[in-house]
């Protein structure tokens, strides 16, 4: 069963912030301004130096504080946390976050303070994530405890993807390109060491939150290979996506894995054979982590892997079909009844073959003919839109309303493609955000976007896995 305690990183109703502080550029600060920002629980500031933090009463021990405390997160010297926890573990916390670096990364004299403050931690109860960490967030209940400020780190608004990873400054990283890219977030955990909490808790405990629809995962290495690739599978059967992002592919990237979180890695292939096996969707770069969960995101499963393609562009509709072939997608062979309707409705010039070539004079109203007609051919499973914004023609404002209305008249994928600067990609965060499709600026990534779902729905299919009945 998923232990009960994991529930308390992620809400809470108190906090102690061990080693808080208003000293500007120090991590006790961005914590605390974090957590008063947007966290709607009682805080408790807990620092020997102080009186007061941010105008809160501040605490000189956990042990002081007279009311309860869910989650301590710990800001200190890595020399002080055996003690704090076992502080922590008197006063019956059963969550604690370590933030303090200093641990079995660094070496021999790391990894004995390490085994020490686990060994402190399980002797009363307190579930440790970290050490070495940059924290949680919880978009949905406001908990943050990242220590990056808020005008250099940028929070995903709430949704449905979770991210778990290894790597704290990779993760912020990824906080900025899912918010940059739209992409709601449920949960983002930085578990840096590993020391108590592994990633299979996580994982599993992802599996059963009803906030998260797509769980995404950056991995240096793992120590319960079995349970991780468990929990892989559990997630898989209650139809939701584990998006792998696997470091250490290289024999040096190994030696960096060990150096940065003092993981033990194995052979990349190895790894990948059996996330696979398990379930597991396994990208192989950052880009692809985030194509994929924007379209697990929005997407729903498609029936099979045939691919129509709508285009005022033909140069760009041949990427789109190279691209559809040498992912081993299929493009669709349009059924006769459609090609009629779209010769009798399209302009001459126009191509009824797919990809079905709209022009470059093409209004909304042509688009809207030519999606809705592909959209109901039983031969094609997803559609691929691509529009040359560059065109006098081309209304974004109007394709946007003939995207919306199919989306919520068809089930089937829609992804769209616009090549182009600033004004295309201005009018396509427009598409983004109003429409909740994924958009890109290139014929090929927006199929890849499309391979990414039908490898899901293999998966899908492969594991048995039933219907979705939401």
């Amino acid at each position: 069963m998923p232990d009960h305690r994991l529930e308390k990183f992620f809400n809470p109703s108190s906090v102690a912030v061990i080693g808080a502080s208003e000293k500007p550029g120090t991590i006790g600060r961005a914590i605390m301004q974090n957590l008063l920002t947007r966290f709607k629980g009682t805080i408790y500031p807990v620092n020997i130096k102080y009186d007061k933090v941010f105008g809160i009463k501040c605490y000189k021990s956990v042990l002081e504080i007279e009311g309860s405390i869910d989650l301590a997160v710990v800001a200190v010297p890595a020399k002080y946390t055996p003690s704090i926890l076992r502080d922590c573990g008197e006063k019956k916390i059963q969550a604690a976050i370590v933030i303090s670096a200093g641990f079995k990364e660094t070496g021999e004299a790391g990894a004995k303070l390490e085994e020490e403050l686990v060994a402190v931690a399980r002797k009363y109860g307190v579930r440790v994530l970290g050490p070495n960490c940059l924290g949680v967030y919880d978009a949905h209940t406001g908990l943050d405890t990242i220590f990056n400020p808020d005008d250099r780190q940028a929070k995903p608004a709430p949704g449905n993807v979770a991210f778990i990873s290894q790597s704290g400054a990779l993760g912020a990283a990824v906080l900025d390109w899912l918010s940059e890219a739209g992409v709601g977030m449920s949960k983002f955990v930085s578990y840096g060491n590993a020391a108590d909490i592994k990633e299979w808790e996580l994982i599993e405990y992802l599996a059963d939150d009803e906030k998260t629809k797509v769980i995404t995962a950056y991995i240096e290495g793992v120590e319960e290979g079995v349970k991780f690739l468990q929990s892989i599978r559990k997630a898989v059967s209650k139809r939701k996506p584990v998006i792998v992002l696997k470091a250490g592919k290289s024999s040096k990237g190994l030696r960096a894995v060990a150096s940065h979180t003092g993981s033990l890695a194995g052979r990349y292939e190895v790894y990948e054979s059996a996330l696979k096996q398990y379930g597991a969707l396994v990208v192989k770069e950052l880009n692809e982590l985030i194509v994929a969960a924007k379209a697990l995101s929005w997407l729903p499963v498609p029936k099979g892997e045939r691919i129509a393609i709508v285009t005022n562009g033909g140069g760009a509709g041949v990427l789109a079909t190279d691209a559809t072939e040498l992912l081993g997608l299929t493009l669709a062979e349009l059924r006769e009844e459609t090609k009629i309707k779209l010769r009798s409705k399209l302009p001459q010039a126009a191509s009824v073959e797919n990809p079905v070539d709209v022009l470059g004079d093409a209004p909304p109203e042509r688009y809207e003919v030519a999606i809705e007609e592909v959209l109901k051919d039983e031969n094609v499973d997803a559609v691929l839109v691509i529009g040359i914004m560059q065109s006098p023609a081309f209304d974004p404002d109007g394709v946007l309303k003939v995207l919306k209305d199919c989306v919520s008249s068809y089930s089937k994928p829609i992804v769209v493609a616009a090549p182009g600067g600033e004004y295309t990609v201005d009018k396509l965060r427009k598409i983004e955000k109003e429409v909740k499709i994924p958009t890109f600026r290139t014929p090929e990534e927006a199929v890849k976007a499309l391979w990414y779902v039908v490898r899901w729905s293999r998966i899908l299919r492969r594991l048995g896995v039933g219907a979705d009945k939401s």
